[in-house]
């Protein structure tokens, strides 16, 4: 489910409170308008999602259609007389914002009105579409791009892909088949030597990944598309059979397998693959037919330092999480426990920074208080990659409010530069 619905928990729950507070009958929380079909309730986030509302009970509303889309209105409005407000801040004079040029919807125009009209809607769209060349639904849910409710994409045009026909904007989903998926797959890979997940949109002249799986169901995952379909070398993907099918070959050269024998380079799969299929070592050794062995050849702390060494190759020793680094990592965490006692020494004893965890969510107003307090104290903008680690929201968790995750940063430099002017 998308994070912006509510689930059908919450749905069932306003209702029910909205029948006990209407004395059985269902209304808008705003006209007071009886509702008298599912169909004509909308469930409306009462802080907007695109500034950081949750889909809980607590921020749920039951509205009528006209009640709802007034709402969004309002909320376009405000979302003008912010552009409004950073450009003064950016030294415009006032006449001058008045008066500057805009292809949006200007505010006077949309205060005139006694709504949003299907002309002023498609200005809008033709607007947004002349300066990005595209549009996507998750461009109505971000403040800057200053676009009407996706509730009118469906109130004028049915739905986004009949608003893209409407807008001469070409669906590349339509051409897709079996054929041209392998055709533009092996075209991508010849030009740029290899192929990630990142790589798998329309802005390639790619299809998704999904649409990949769809035409392809004998296909499971993004490894097997790369494998596959592009003719490409790719990590082994570990399953018991595989694990098995490994692991006889391994012992037929070998003699026996232990502990320290489980890394990539032996093509065996790590600890952590053979305790999730297996539960032991013990069992893993059996179905191989390999010597169990007690105590499973004791990994010193020498040979845990030299595996630091290889994962990091070099690089500085900062991981995301300890679960994250287990993920990768060749010797199993009941190892490191063993040795070290807990994972924090072993992180202190081998050098290793575990980054704080990143919040999951936040607001603009807490976007824009963590990045004032940042500026006014002195720092400089740092680099996008390093933004998580500094403590400061992400690039995805910016771009959500703003058009260019650098672009709080200037605003605040300014603001403060002026400031200290007086």
């Amino acid at each position: 489910m998308n994070n912006r619905d509510f689930s059908d928990s919450v749905k069932l729950e306003v209702i029910k409170i909205n029948l006990e507070k209407n004395g059985g009958k269902i209304c808008c929380e705003v006209c007071g308008d009886a509702l008298s079909s599912i169909k004509e309730c909308h469930f409306d986030h009462i802080y907007p999602y695109a500034k950081g509302g949750k889909s809980t009970l607590e921020n749920c509303q039951l509205l009528c259609a006209e009640c709802n889309l007034k709402k969004n209105d309002k909320e376009l409005k405000d979302f003008i007389l912010e552009e409004k407000a950073k450009s003064f801040l950016n030294g415009a004079s006032l006449s001058e914002v008045e008066s500057a040029d805009c292809d949006d919807a200007d505010i006077e125009t949309y205060e005139s009105s006694e709504g949003m009209t299907k002309e002023l809607f498609d200005a809008m769209i033709t607007a947004f579409i002349k300066k990005k060349g595209n549009i996507s639904k998750v461009d109505f849910g971000r403040e800057y791009n200053k676009l009407p409710s996706i509730h009118y994409v469906i109130q004028y045009y049915g739905g986004l892909n009949n608003l893209k026909k409407a807008f001469g904007i070409e669906d590349l989903s339509y051409s897709w088949n079996r054929e041209t998926i392998k055709d533009a797959l092996v075209s991508f890979v010849a030009e740029n030597g290899d192929i990630a997940q990142k790589d798998m949109k329309k802005a390639n002249k790619l299809p998704s990944i999904p649409c990949v799986l769809n035409y392809y169901p004998e296909l499971k995952n993004f490894m097997d598309i790369k494998r596959e379909l592009c003719g490409l070398s790719v990590p082994i993907t570990w399953t018991r059979e595989t694990a098995i099918e490994y692991g006889i070959l391994f012992v037929s050269k070998h003699g026996k397998i232990t502990q320290k024998d489980l890394k990539a380079e032996n093509q065996l799969p790590t600890s952590k693959v053979i305790y999730r299929f297996f539960d032991s070592l013990a069992s893993y050794q059996i179905a191989v037919g390999s010597v169990v062995t007690e105590v499973n050849d004791f990994i010193s702390k020498e040979e845990i330092a030299k595996a630091v060494d290889d994962y990091f190759d070099g690089q500085e020793r900062i991981i995301e999480s300890q679960k994250v680094f287990y993920e990768t990592f060749a010797i199993s965490p009941s190892t490191i426990s063993k040795r070290y006692g807990t994972f924090a020494a072993f992180c202190k004893e081998q050098g290793i920074t575990a980054l704080v965890s990143k919040k999951a969510k936040y607001n603009k107003r807490e976007v824009d208080d963590i990045i004032s307090k940042w500026v006014k104290d002195g720092n400089a903008i740092p680099q996008g990659k390093d933004l998580a680690k500094l403590g400061l929201p992400s690039r995805d968790v910016i771009l959500r409010y703003y058009e260019d995750w650098k672009e709080p940063f200037y605003i605040y430099i300014k603001l403060y530069e002026e400031l200290n002017r007086h």
